[in-house]
């Protein structure tokens, strides 16, 4: 099977080591939605990147240079898809450090997921803007 990529997706993809870029990061944390006590889609309220890295470092917590803002994306995503199972900042840190820290996934594969899903719903990903 032979998967295609854009230009601008090679280019990012070699610009960034196949990580989130703090551009990328943020547009991808300002798409995610939960539902509210009525039922309608609500932006989360999402973490800034530097509280995350301090949520890192008060748990111990050591996350390659190219992979922080994959890590501030899964703060935030963590807030948006697992609330209810992890509730506390510190299961959320540990979700990272398992996630970013797998010895025997990719590094690349938190990027390679969210590219997944928005392919599935169908969402382009414009990488020139995101450099």
């Amino acid at each position: 099977m032979q998967y295609y990529i854009s230009e601008g997706e090679a280019q990012y993809m070699d610009a960034n080591q196949g990580h989130f870029s703090k551009a990328l990061a943020q547009w991808a944390i300002s798409r995610m939605r939960v539902r509210d006590a009525g039922g309608n889609l609500v932006k989360i309220n999402s973490i800034p990147f530097e509280e995350v890295e301090k949520t890192l470092q008060d748990y111990g917590i050591g996350i390659k240079e190219e992979s922080v803002y994959d890590a501030w994306y899964l703060y935030n995503m963590c807030l948006a898809d697992y609330r209810r199972s992890l509730p506390e900042r510190n299961d959320i840190a540990m979700y990272i450090d398992e996630t970013i820290n797998d010895p025997d996934c990719d590094p690349k594969a938190v990027l390679a997921c969210w590219r997944a899903k928005m392919d599935v719903m169908g969402i382009p990903i414009h990488w020139e803007r995101y450099m």
